[in-house]
């Protein structure tokens, strides 16, 4: 049994990775096959929606960076969710623990997050340095690590809670709710740009664009103390530290995963599901 399941794992992990492949290839910015040297910077920059501002004119530009983050929730959206169907009672017969369970199932999606995330990367990496010279500083490898946290924390936190609200309604429901808070945010960010005058940010705005959960993935509009990540984004030249949005995703992650261990335990099997094989 536990063979089994271990193949079961590595087969997880190899379509994910192939995922993320494909999803690496197919988003990798064209703009880069014009030069002749690409910083490792750049690449994670252009990832992590680099030239997005809070203007309507970019939200299609948006929609095609923010594809990859999609593709994810659409693949776990019912990783958790599916063992809940009646197919799945066996199943916990052997989790007596549930809460322990769903943590476990939890630190999975957040491996399964790293890795695409990560072998996303490398796949644009490989493609782009076919064409051109990849550049790898100090500053770069600091980029990077910034960006597989926050947003292996942000997946996390969003796959984990279409999971939940899944188990306590349905798969649809689930999808559906968590997704239209994403777009909720989405438009509020993209409407800010009407209210700021002359690009100038008040404490307002800043205070905005620190509660958005969309906000907190653009890195050009953040802040660092490390004065050589700094130079590459902070354009609005606000205090947004790339810290703190690692402290924002940890916390609605807790939240989530707080509500997620009472739903786990006191929620009974869905039965009669057609939803989930």
């Amino acid at each position: 049994m536990e063979n089994k399941e271990r193949r079961i794992v590595v087969m997880k992990v190899v379509k994910t990775v192939l995922m993320a492949f494909i999803v690496g290839i197919v988003c990798v910015g064209t703009g880069f096959f014009e030069l002749e040297n690409v910083p490792l910077s750049k690449i994670m920059l252009s990832n992590a929606f680099d030239g997005i501002d809070y203007y309507p004119q970019y939200i299609s530009m948006f929609t095609f960076q923010y594809m990859p983050l999609f593709v994810f929730q659409i693949f776990f959206a019912t990783y958790i969710y599916k063992h809940f169907c009646s197919a799945s009672v066996y199943y916990f017969s052997r989790n007596i623990n549930r809460m322990k369970w769903f943590l476990k199932e939890a630190a999975k999606i957040y491996a399964q997050a790293v890795i695409y995330l990560f072998a996303m990367c490398v796949s644009q990496i490989i493609v782009i340095s076919l064409f051109s010279t990849i550049t790898i500083g100090s500053s770069a490898i600091i980029m990077t690590l910034y960006y597989i946290f926050i947003y292996s924390l942000y997946l996390l936190a969003t796959t984990l809670a279409i999971n939940v609200v899944s188990i306590m309604f349905s798969s649809n429901i689930g999808f559906i709710t968590v997704q239209s808070i994403i777009l909720l945010s989405i438009s509020v960010f993209f409407v800010l740009g009407n209210y700021i005058k002359d690009d100038m940010l008040t404490g307002k705005i800043i205070l905005l664009l620190k509660s958005n959960i969309i906000a907190n993935l653009i890195f050009s509009i953040h802040s660092s103390r490390i004065g050589k990540i700094n130079n590459l984004i902070n354009i609005k030249g606000i205090d947004f530290d790339l810290n703190y949005s690692i402290l924002y995703y940890l916390l609605i992650c807790s939240v989530v995963i707080i509500l997620g261990c009472y739903v786990v335990e006191k929620h009974e099997f869905i039965t009669n599901s057609k939803e989930v094989e």
